[in-house]
This record gives structure tokens, C-alpha cells and sequence, in this order.
């Protein structure tokens, strides 16, 4: 999958307005039979605009990610929430792990690189973007690659692949399709809250091959400020990843007595805090 060098971009009058709350559904069209949906609330032309992305495997309807989005919204931001095709058309519902997953990481860096600069160019300005658990691996990536302007970064409730809580191994099918010469047969994998992930050895090892090690790189060449945010509660996830925040240049914020999701009664403290960094962007 190739995303074309056209966009287009189409307001969805068909939508109750209250469904959107003020939101217009914007399209990017990947392929002749695969089209992208975000959607956008536009603000204050001298305020910031924020990317939110939703976790792994969810949608931009993922409760913490449309609240917040909504929140920052109703201040005055202008806000885009795209939902990763995951190789789908018009996807508009959650993944199962179980699922058969042939999309790749690389893939989801060119939607999200694309939807960054469609943002900057729209606002004038590079925006602030926000990922949300295996959403903040994927705009690390993006940042890695250096294909879209940013000028914040804040990575809520994320943690670094081959962490496993209880040490399993991270692949159950074959122990090296790749050299086995298997590429495309599909096997089940450890990968973020999955057990059981079905996909390709390909596939699979794109996000795989984003460990701790390999964060840490990330958040020591990335020219963006990062702040990490953590649900205090999240001993799931934690932070345990971050070795030596200070040396890569990462500001850490808890929100006591939050879990990795973030439930609605931990809301505003999570827009608090959010609110507090996205305000000290330039304002352009």
C-alpha cells in the first residue's frame, strides 16, 4: 500500500452535526479502492493544532482519544483525528488481535506522515502531535523518519515492544519464517496487549523491531520537545522503558491514579496536563 500524491479532502455533510460536534470527516484516498478518514476540528488561526492518534488497533472513536480531542477542541485548538486504515477501507471499528494483520508499521508512518503535513499545511505552523499507547510508538517512527514537520511531541501511556508482562515469548509460530523461507504464512506473535497476534514475519517484526533500544535512539536525535505522560496506576505499561529521561531529553508527568487507558474519571487530569504543554507551543 501507496499513499498517492493526491489528496482529497471531502466534508461529509451526510453526518448529523451533533455526531461530529462541530468536527468535518476529511478523506485521504490511499488507493483506487482504499480511502482514510479523519476527523478535524478547526480553531483559532493564532493557537497551536493537535494531531491525537489513537492507540494500537483502535480508531479516533477510542473513548480517551475523543474526549481529549473534543476538550482541546472546545479550547479553541484546531484538532485532527485520523484513524489508521490498517490496510482497510473506510475502517471504522476496533481490530481483534486474532485478526489476520499483513499491515505494516512503515505503512502506518506514510498515513500518519501524510495526515502531519496535511495539518501543518492547513494550520501554517508544524503541529503538536499526540500518540495514545501503541499510537506514540507509531508517531516515534514517524518522528525517526523525519517525513513531516513537528514541533511537540507528547507520547501518552506507551511502553516499548518485547515487554511482555508476564515474559512470554514474543513469537509462537515459526521461530524465524524469514530465514525459513515462509515470509508471507501467517503465525501468531506477541505484540503490545496481544497475546495472539496473527500476522506475517514481515509484518509483525515492523513493530517488533521498535524495542526500548531503539526508542531510546529515537528520543535522542529527535529535535521536538517530548513529554511522556503515564497513568500512575499503569503498572502494566510504566515507564521503566525511559532509561536516564533527563539524557534523552524526555519530561515525564503521572497522573495519579490513572490506569494505561485513561478512563473518563481521570479525564481532566489528563487534559490538565496536556493543556500545560500544548500551551507552551509557539502559537505561530
Amino acid at each position: 500500500m501507496r499513499v498517492t500524491a493526491s489528496l482529497v479532502w471531502l466534508l461529509v455533510t451526510a453526518l448529523p452535526a451533533a455526531a461530529l460536534a462541530g468536527s468535518a470527516r476529511m478523506e485521504l484516498a490511499l488507493a483506487p479502492d482504499r480511502v482514510a478518514e479523519a476527523d478535524y476540528w478547526p480553531g483559532a488561526a493564532d493557537m497551536p493544532a493537535v494531531l491525537v492518534l489513537h492507540g494500537f488497533l483502535q480508531t479516533r472513536e477510542f473513548p480517551a482519544v475523543r474526549r481529549l480531542a473534543e476538550a482541546l477542541a472546545d479550547e479553541g485548538y484546531s484538532v485532527l483525528t485520523p484513524t489508521l486504515s490498517l490496510g482497510l477501507n473506510r475502517r471504522r471499528q476496533s481490530l481483534a488481535c486474532e485478526a489476520i494483520h499483513t499491515h505494516t508499521l512503515q505503512q502506518d508512518v506514510t498515513e500518519l506522515s501524510t495526515w502531519t503535513r496535511w495539518l501543518a499545511g492547513r494550520a501554517g505552523k508544524a503541529p503538536v502531535i499526540i500518540g495514545q499507547g501503541v499510537g506514540a510508538i507509531q508517531v516515534a517512527a514517524m518522528l525517526d523518519a523525519r517525513e513531516a514537520p513537528v514541533d511537540r511531541v507528547l507520547l501518552v501511556g506507551t511502553k516499548a515492544f518485547r515487554q511482555g508482562p508476564t515474559g512470554a515469548p514474543d513469537i509462537t509460530g515459526p521461530a524465524d519464517p524469514v530465514a525459513a523461507g515462509d515470509a508471507d504464512s501467517i503465525g501468531f506473535y506477541r505484540l503490545g496487549h496481544c497475546a495472539r497476534y496473527a500476522s506475517t514475519a514481515v509484518a509483525s517484526s515492523s513493530y517488533l523491531a521498535w524495542d526500548r533500544d531503539r526508542l531510546q535512539r529515537m528520543l535522542l536525535a529527535v529535535e521536538a520537545p517530548v513529554t511522556l505522560i503515564s497513568g500512575g496506576e499503569e503498572a502494566r505499561v510504566g515507564t521503566d522503558w525511559v532509561r536516564a529521561p533527563d539524557a534523552v531529553g524526555v519530561e515525564l508527568r503521572t497522573i495519579p491514579g490513572a490506569d494505561h487507558f485513561l478512563d473518563l474519571a481521570h479525564a481532566s487530569e489528563l487534559l490538565d496536563e496536556v493543556l500545560k504543554v500544548v500551551m507552551e507551543t509557539n502559537r505561530g
